[in-house]
């Protein structure tokens, strides 16, 4: 089994990652004889484990919390929008047992939004997005590569925002892009939220936010998936705003890797989404 093609994730914690769920799916479709596997690794073991894939016969990886930014330091080649977003989540060894850095969470989370909500571009009214972090990065990168450029950030920590802001305008000069610590006054003529935190999901607080400042027919997207339906989602639906949860940027994501290694088509279907979500309800 010397020649069998390896795949996996590296993080910590990911004991609990759908990652294998989702890839495992699309190896038993194509009849691929691979295996995929979680890597919980200290920081210090992440040097050494991403310089001997090559020798561990290893030939893509998927990168997760907290090593997204650490593994780009030890790749050869990284691509312009995985530069521009400060993160890899994606390694593939290339040409020349080269190893190359991706980063797929914004097409992720943009296939998703032009599947479930086709017309969100002709909205009137700013996009509102609450934190800062990376999933944050990602989601305000992919709205400006789309020139929907009036965003809203809400966050608790207003140095961390203001550095995002400033990063994304430096990239993206037309962009107007402002900071707001109340959440009441970001929300109003909004018509596309997007929730970038943990806030709402299981063992979180809950986002306590008034819906109702935001415009009629509005968009509610929440990149949590467990629950399915967050505390945020519920509310909007009470509101006939059109909820889009989490799952499908995790499925979505996962298709460019899948691509790039196997070099085979993967689809986010209904029958991979029901797979994943019966697992979640066992768990």
């Amino acid at each position: 089994m010397k020649n069998k093609l390896i795949t996996g994730i590296i993080g910590i914690p990911i004991k609990h990652s759908l990652s294998p769920i989702i890839h495992n799916y699309w190896m038993d479709l194509h009849d691929i004889a691979s295996t995929y596997n979680i890597y919980e690794l200290e920081k210090q073991e992440v040097p050494i484990f991403i310089k001997n894939m090559l020798t561990n016969n290893i030939k893509g990886l998927n990168v997760t919390i907290p090593y997204k930014r650490e593994v780009m330091k030890y790749l050869d080649e990284i691509t312009e929008d995985a530069l521009a977003l400060g993160a890899v989540n994606t390694i593939k060894v290339g040409e020349n047992n080269k190893l190359y850095g991706f980063n797929t969470d914004a097409y992720g989370f943009m296939k998703h939004l032009n599947i479930t909500a086709p017309t969100w571009k002709e909205k009137k009214g700013a996009i509102t997005i609450i934190g800062a972090g990376g999933a944050s990065r990602a989601v305000t990168w992919s709205f400006l590569k789309e020139k929907k450029v009036d965003i809203r950030i809400i966050n608790r920590n207003e140095k961390r925002a203001l550095t995002l802001i400033e990063e994304m305008k430096n990239l993206f000069p037309e962009a107007n892009i402002i900071f707001y610590k109340d959440s009441s006054k970001a929300l109003l003529n909004s018509s596309l939220l997007v929730n970038c935190t943990s806030l709402g999901m299981k063992g979180q607080p809950q986002l306590e936010l008034n819906l109702e400042r935001m415009n009629k027919d509005s968009i509610v997207y929440d990149i949590v998936y467990s629950p399915l339906i967050t505390g945020l989602l519920y509310g909007a639906k009470k509101l006939n705003f059109k909820t889009i949860d989490g799952l499908g940027m995790l499925l979505n994501q996962a298709v460019p890797a899948f691509e790039m290694w196997y070099n085979k088509e993967a689809k986010a279907t209904k029958s991979l989404r029901k797979k994943v979500i019966e697992h979640l309800e066992r768990n």
